[in-house]
């Protein structure tokens, strides 16, 4: 199973306005409020609520370039596994992430792709916000340890009402961007839980609201 996250043109491009068609008629309305703090050019992490797994999907809405994404290795089976590698999936195996797993992303914001990050690490639906563990802050403090790139984590708070199913509303709000040089403390571990505790509440607050 590759780790690459290859995107092919003929088959993205192919299914660019299939996709976007679709999931406007199959949900009653897509808000999307803050699009002006996604970054037009350069990395960044879009740091997302996993509500469903439609969340994808919307999610590739708010960009005109691929984007990259860190996917269950569970997923890639079938003509579904087929298809989504090519897209812009990576697999990662949630319980223990692999070294691969973890080069390919921070690859892939070194090489100035915008990649889509769940921290919940895997879909939620029986409460607003499960608790982050500190991989995507020692993800981003090892993408820039070279001191070439700076990687904006935009918090998202994507939700669905009432629910993911036909005719509901979607909604994705995208808030400021966040530095993890701005929460800097005496060493890289802390940095991350530092980090982590203020991604975590501001994408609570957003769903709040």
């Amino acid at each position: 199973m590759s780790t690459t996250a290859t995107v092919k043109p003929w088959l993205y491009w192919s299914l660019f306005p299939i996709h976007r068609t679709f999931l406007r008629l199959y949900f009653s309305s897509i808000e999307i409020q803050g699009r002006e703090n996604l970054p037009q050019q350069g990395p960044c992490i879009l740091a997302s609520k996993h509500f469903s797994r439609w969340d994808p999907l919307v999610l590739s809405l708010l960009s005109q370039e691929p984007l990259r994404f860190m996917t269950n290795a569970n997923q890639f089976t079938g003509i579904q596994g087929w298809a989504i590698e090519r897209l812009g999936a990576f697999p990662v195996n949630l319980a223990r992430p692999s070294v691969s797993s973890l080069r390919c992303a921070i690859e892939l914001l070194q090489a100035k792709h915008k990649l889509v990050i769940f921290p919940e690490g895997g879909i939620v639906r029986d409460q607003p916000l499960r608790e982050f563990k500190t991989g995507l802050a020692r993800l981003v403090l090892q993408a820039e340890a070279s001191g070439e790139i700076k990687v904006p984590i935009l918090p998202i708070a994507l939700f669905y009402s009432p629910t993911a199913s036909a005719g509901a509303k979607a909604s994705i709000r995208i808030n400021p961007p966040l530095y993890i040089n701005d929460y800097r403390q005496e060493n890289d571990k802390q940095t991350a839980r530092i980090f982590t505790q203020t991604l975590y509440s501001k994408i609570l607050e957003s769903l709040s609201n």
